[in-house]
């Protein structure tokens, strides 16, 4: 008799077999509002369904940065490199004085919203994004990259200003990638909808759990390729 498995249980055994076991995931989620967790109900925006994905697969996670979530966050882990209302520039210079404290041997990196709300060189928002990359990479931990689209906008000029810096990342991940660099591209933007948004800018909760997968199936790729090193030094 021909056995029928549910496609359910075939997609959750193929998503922990493609996953890794027994390492030590540094996480530093780098951004500006999203990263931070606004709108979400309980403040912790993707990092706790990134976090708690690792974790259940037998690994260690510590989520590190500067600007920790609200007190009144839920999760047991607040710590984020999420600076809202900041532009790619301003994250950048916060990452650089973030790095030699923090020591990650992974960067979840979805950035550039308020470039594109508020037309900040829009011509220029890749190449700066890529420098934000470049800068990061060049510090002494050995860090893999995932790098993210942005989700979608309820204003259709910022929503269209965001379809072309998008199209521009898989570029920026590829140069890199060429030149020897840990960087994985992740469309964490495509899995958000416009009806995702709590607030026609920020992710809902189901939105930001969206987020979360999408950057725990990018560190998984990652890890395949060896791009995960061990951290540096003792946690900060």
């Amino acid at each position: 008799m021909r056995l029928l498995v549910p496609l359910a249980i075939v997609a959750t055994f193929l998503s922990h077999a493609l996953a890794f076991s027994g390492k030590t995931c540094r996480i530093m989620p780098l951004g500006a509002s999203i990263t931070y967790g606004v709108a979400s109900s309980q403040k912790n925006g993707y990092r706790d369904d990134l976090y708690l994905a690792l974790e259940r697969d037998g690994n260690v996670v510590n989520m590190v940065g500067n600007n920790p979530a609200p007190p009144d966050s839920t999760f047991k882990d607040k710590d984020t490199e999420g600076w809202p209302g900041f532009i790619i520039d301003r994250v950048a210079e916060k990452m650089r004085i973030s790095m030699p404290r923090n020591r990650p041997n992974i960067a979840t990196v979805l950035v550039g919203t308020n470039d594109m709300t508020g037309n900040v060189d829009l011509v220029g928002a890749p190449t700066r994004l890529g420098k934000l990359v470049d800068d990061l990479l060049d510090f002494p931990p050995l860090t893999m990259v995932v790098l993210s689209t942005l989700p979608p906008h309820a204003n259709a000029t910022v929503n269209e200003r965001i379809k072309a810096y998008n199209a521009a990342i898989p570029g920026v991940a590829q140069l890199r990638v060429n030149k020897g660099r840990w960087v994985v591209f992740a469309d964490c933007g495509k899995v958000v909808g416009l009806g995702d948004l709590a607030d026609g800018i920020h992710p809902n909760d189901l939105g930001y759990q969206r987020i979360g997968k999408c950057f725990y199936d990018g560190i998984v790729e990652g890890e395949r390729r060896g791009w995960l090193a061990p951290v540096m030094g003792p946690p900060p």
